[in-house]
């Protein structure tokens, strides 16, 4: 199971987002991978240690009610780790 999590502050350095997420889901989080740190397109792509579609969900929903700071986050997860399509 694949998280993508977009709408990152462009003050944060990739450091600081990988660290925000490994606190956010512990246990869950296999790898994390961010992209662009710094600009407005910058994103980030976490494995997760769980292949159930409905736990990526909830964890998905949670991080959508986080924000980093002081920036809402969005997140969504999917099986195939699908970074290629349009991030709103």
């Amino acid at each position: 199971m694949h998280l993508l999590v977009w709408n990152l502050p462009r003050r944060c350095a990739a450091s600081e987002v990988r660290r925000f997420l490994e606190t956010e889901l512990g246990g869950y989080v296999a790898e994390i991978t961010v992209y662009g740190a710094g600009t407005s397109d910058a994103y980030a792509q976490a494995r997760l240690t769980t292949d159930v579609p409905y736990i990526g969900e909830a964890i998905a929903q949670r991080l959508c009610h986080q924000r980093l700071r002081d920036v809402p986050l969005k997140a969504r997860a999917s099986v195939a780790g699908d970074a290629s399509t349009r991030l709103h």
